[in-house]
């Protein structure tokens, strides 16, 4: 069995990723939620599969002499599979000869198609995997506004219930992410193109996220814009509606809808003396939970969630 120990992006790479460990830094370079989320390796490579428990009857006091009663824990196997993370890119003949070849020419655009790639699956894990679990199980505080809506993710991390997978047999190149030429690096006709010669390709990487018991892992904190921003009441009440700790959780959202609340809450709070000469109004955490923005999450253009 693979070693199951949570990993950043980073750590898989400076691990596993051994010739192109900068990689991670393209995925990650503008997408910091991302790059703070931990992954474990598939147990099945393609898929992973958990013991989630189900029902647990424990142990109670009883009287002097009397039976003990019966103790059980029930659990279901979940199994979850990988997605493919991955695209072709290609070029017509003509015009990588100008930058001196395919190879250079792939090259110069690896950055901009990682990073990119990178801020597409932060936005799908935050959408189609924390946003879309709550809403499903009605897990949400609901705030005051009609439109141009945001939402603030409180999300709690956990090995077993609520963290990323990945294939650890597509590391064979040591790399991040596989990157194959199409047709064995010789020109054939593009696709993308059609009756154009030219060169392609595939960046290709194995990745998934497991969440088998949203109840302890997402709270969302919909509704919410300028005028109706998130209450420190209702952060906190999210926070334990997770059984959140500094230690395992964290509240995400657009950069601008938290530089906005978390300011609010400061200004609600705030003392200064005549001793202070300066005013700062951001925070950087609600009780040791840490609080991360990303631009790369939907920027008030969310309908009311009835």
């Amino acid at each position: 069995m693979p070693d199951m120990i949570p990993q950043t992006l980073k750590e898989i790479a400076l691990d596993k990723a051994k010739k192109r460990p900068e990689l991670v830094d393209y995925l990650t370079e503008e997408s910091p939620i991302l790059a703070m989320l931990k992954w474990i390796p598939a147990t099945h490579g393609l898929w992973n599969v958990e013991e989630v428990l189900a029902r647990v009857n424990g142990p109670s006091f009883v009287e002097l002499g009397a039976p003990l009663p019966g103790m059980q824990a029930d659990s279901n196997l979940r199994q979850t599979y990988v997605s493919v993370l991955g695209g072709e890119m290609e070029v017509a003949k003509d015009k990588a000869d100008q930058f001196g070849g395919a190879a250079k020419y792939f090259a110069r655009r690896e950055s901009a198609i990682l990073k990119k790639a990178g801020m597409d699956t932060e936005l799908a894990i935050w959408r189609d995997h924390w946003r879309k679990a709550a809403l499903k199980e009605k897990l949400v505080t609901r705030g005051e506004a009609e439109k141009d809506c945001y939402t603030v993710m409180v999300v709690r991390f956990d090995k077993e219930i609520n963290i990323g997978i990945y294939d650890p047999s597509g590391f064979n190149q040591g790399r991040l992410v596989d990157i194959t030429p199409l047709n064995c690096g010789n020109l054939y006709h593009l696709r993308q193109s059609p009756g154009v010669l030219g060169y392609g390709v595939e960046y290709r990487g194995r990745f998934g996220w497991q969440n088998l018991a949203p109840e302890r892992a997402v709270h969302a904190i919909v509704n919410v814009n300028a005028e109706n921003l998130p209450t420190l009441d209702m952060l906190e009440d999210a926070i334990a509606a997770v059984r959140g700790t500094a230690e395992n959780t964290y509240v995400f959202g657009h950069h601008k809808i938290l530089q906005k609340t978390m300011s609010a809450i400061k200004k609600t709070y705030l003392q200064m003396t005549v001793n202070d000469g300066s005013l700062k109004t951001a925070i950087g955490d609600i009780n040791g939970v840490k609080v991360i923005g990303s631009y790369n999450l939907p920027d008030g253009n969310e309908a009311k969630v009835n």
